[in-house]
């Protein structure tokens, strides 16, 4: 199983930096593994600007990089016009990274947030920010619901294919079912950032200092 390439699916950063850099420095990942980030990197933790822009410079070291949107990039991109940030969208920790930036985010945030997909799948799995219309395709979930979610998705026993691996709901540990898996273990407020290595399941985590 080693030597083929594997997916590394990271949970929710939300602008935990350093626990972002003990992740990857912990990650036994080769150059032709892929790193699929679920969205929600920025606002309430650390340093969001320094997350984004310690993204981007893995991008260029690691080209097989994914970094789906989560709904707090989705809100930072209705306030983005290609050029800088209009106004600090109203949604939670926003407004001190606007704050931390007097009101003026590097160009490099909004450039990066362009980058940022609503989903995607290997052969291992669907990989998606925050859910899917239980008992439904894929294909008739909308984009909204899978950047902020929908009720009924963490119950479903529905089998959509192949496992759908996921963020958003700050859960105190992983979630691995037969048909969804979540990671999103609460980077900003437990201290905890969890990746689940597919196809083999194997979970990282990193703990904040106490």
């Amino acid at each position: 199983m080693e030597d083929q390439p594997m997916t590394y699916a990271i949970g929710d950063l939300h602008g935990e930096v350093t626990l972002l850099r003990r992740l990857l420095a912990l990650l036994p990942i080769h150059d032709e593994d892929t790193l699929v980030f679920l969205g929600d990197c920025l606002d309430r933790g650390e340093d969001s600007v320094a997350t984004i822009l310690a993204l981007r410079e893995l991008k260029r070291t690691h080209a097989a990089c994914i970094f789906l949107r989560g709904n707090h990039e989705d809100a930072w991109l209705a306030c983005w016009n290609g050029a800088h940030f209009t106004h600090v969208p109203d949604i939670e920790g926003a407004l001190q990274v606007w704050e931390d930036c007097d009101g003026s985010l590097p160009f490099a945030v909004g450039d990066w947030l362009e980058e940022t997909c609503i989903e995607y799948e290997d052969k291992h799995a669907y990989y998606i920010h925050a859910g899917l219309l239980p008992g439904k395709p894929i294909s008739q979930t909308s984009a909204f619901y899978k950047m902020w979610g929908v009720k009924g998705f963490l119950e479903s026993e529905y089998d959509w294919g192949k496992p759908v691996v996921f963020g958003h709901w700050n859960l105190p540990e992983p979630l691995v079912q037969a048909n969804k898996i979540c990671i999103d273990t609460g980077a900003f407020r437990r201290g905890k950032l969890t990746a689940i290595r597919l196809p083999d399941c194997q979970i990282f985590q990193v703990q904040r200092d106490s």
